[in-house]
């Protein structure tokens, strides 16, 4: 009985030796790697329909575009060079991230044309002609005219089209993505109808 009580008392003592003493342990610093990946336009988005159109990039912000496509990859937004000459202006932006090659990035395209001879109704419908396969699903109540569609060249992409009439244009915006969900393509169609 005497060995029972010396080892449970040898036992007690270093349960209470065990829990009176303070261990230190050295914490790494949490401070995360800094990317060089970043946007190369303000994530902001442009509030309303600007008087002038002078990029593609501020109509859709990347946080946006990257929460309605549902991605946690960093994006950037590219502005492309701008055609300008005659009536009609094109703006272009490129939504790339690191996993992604340019080829398979979101892009979206602004075209901007004088009210006089042009319709937004028939300039959606010239576009979806152009580059959509059937079927071809318009979106009510979004802009003059909205519609989306697969791409006609590349069965694994889509593009949405947008038209409206803004500060005396006709307004088209064209966004060529991967495919996704019907709701996806009609988020960003509200998006750029609200901008446009």
């Amino acid at each position: 009985m005497r060995r029972t009580w010396g080892f449970l008392t040898v036992g007690l003592l270093f349960l209470a030796t065990a829990c009176s003493i303070e261990i230190e342990i050295p914490i790494r610093s949490q401070t995360t790697p800094t990317s060089s990946f970043k946007a190369a336009t303000p994530t902001t988005p442009i509030p309303v329909s600007p008087a002038t159109v002078t990029d593609a990039c501020p109509f859709i912000a990347v946080g946006e575009l990257a929460q309605i496509i549902g991605t946690s990859a960093e994006i950037r937004a590219q502005e492309q060079p701008a055609d300008v000459e005659g009536t009609e202006k094109r703006y272009s932006c490129l939504y790339e991230d690191i996993h992604q090659s340019p080829d398979g990035a979101p892009r979206l395209h602004i075209t901007v044309a004088p009210e006089i001879g042009a319709e937004s109704v028939a300039a959606v419908d010239n576009t979806m002609k152009a580059f959509c396969r059937e079927p071809i699903t318009t979106v009510g109540g979004v802009g003059d005219k909205t519609a989306h569609c697969e791409q006609g060249k590349d069965f694994t992409r889509a593009i949405v089209v947008v038209g409206k009439r803004s500060n005396g244009q006709v307004r088209l915006a064209l966004v060529d993505l991967a495919k996704n969900r019907a709701d996806v393509y009609e988020a960003i169609a509200k998006l750029l109808a609200e901008r446009l």
